[in-house]
């Protein structure tokens, strides 16, 4: 009896020990991984205000060249009608790639998320579908400019879910959870009239509350990321 009593006073000094070392093991681990990350949260933060400068510099500069740029063909297109023609063209080829920023009337829509307890969950709630959607159904009604959240809308625009937000143009990012402003111009009667169609907002029912303003004088900011092409080119005619 004292046999086995022993045993088992073994057997849990054991397994106290075992326990023991486990612990010291995985807080030792923990401490490891913390360490040989260099980064805290506060250097983070510093590199990220520091990019976010350089940017705002270097999108200065971009805006005094282009501003040196445009005195420079308005001087040309003085001198003859064929220059005259040329800027034109060029004019709205920028406004068609949207690498100008660009103002007239239109609307502005509010796209304002459900809360609460009978607010959407997870399951409904706006996606990169309703988006594309409305964007397709805008363009239709003549939008010329568009932007959401005052990330301009161009004919390379990407618009997809990337995990708890929804990307734009690849490195864009709005939140399905916060109100979404959408700026449009063209012609403000047509595009109203595009909500006059109850399937318009059938897609949004029960998952966000949907607003819109006619307005006389509307801005939308350029698109300021070059663009880039890999693989198409132009056709040489021989």
């Amino acid at each position: 009896m004292r046999k086995w009593g022993s045993q088992v006073s073994v057997a849990l000094v054991c397994a106290i020990l075992g326990f023991m070392l486990a612990h010291q093991f995985k807080v030792l681990l923990r401490q490891e991984k913390i360490n040989i990350n260099p980064y805290n949260a506060a250097d983070i933060t510093a590199e990220i205000e520091q990019y976010k400068n350089e940017k705002e510099k270097l999108n200065k500069k971009v805006d005094e060249l282009e501003g040196k740029v445009k005195s420079y063909e308005e001087a040309a297109a003085g001198r003859d009608d064929a220059t005259k023609n040329l800027l034109k063209e060029l004019e709205d080829t920028r406004i068609l790639t949207g690498t100008t920023d660009v103002h007239g009337e239109g609307v502005i829509i509010y796209l304002t998320p459900n809360s609460g307890i009978f607010g959407a969950g997870a399951e409904a709630r706006i996606t990169d579908r309703h988006l594309v959607y409305l964007i397709n159904e805008l363009k239709y009604s003549g939008a010329e400019a568009i932007s959401i959240n005052d990330i301009r809308i161009t004919g390379r625009t990407g618009i997809r879910i990337s995990g708890n937000s929804i990307s734009i143009n690849g490195e864009d990012r709005v939140s399905p959870s916060k109100r979404i402003v959408i700026k449009v111009i063209g012609y403000k009667k047509n595009l109203m009239e595009l909500f006059d169609f109850p399937e318009t907002l059938s897609e949004f029912k029960g998952i966000c509350e949907v607003k819109y303003e006619p307005v006389d004088d509307l801005k939308i900011e350029k698109y300021n990321k070059p663009y880039k092409f890999e693989y198409a080119e132009p056709v040489k005619n021989e």
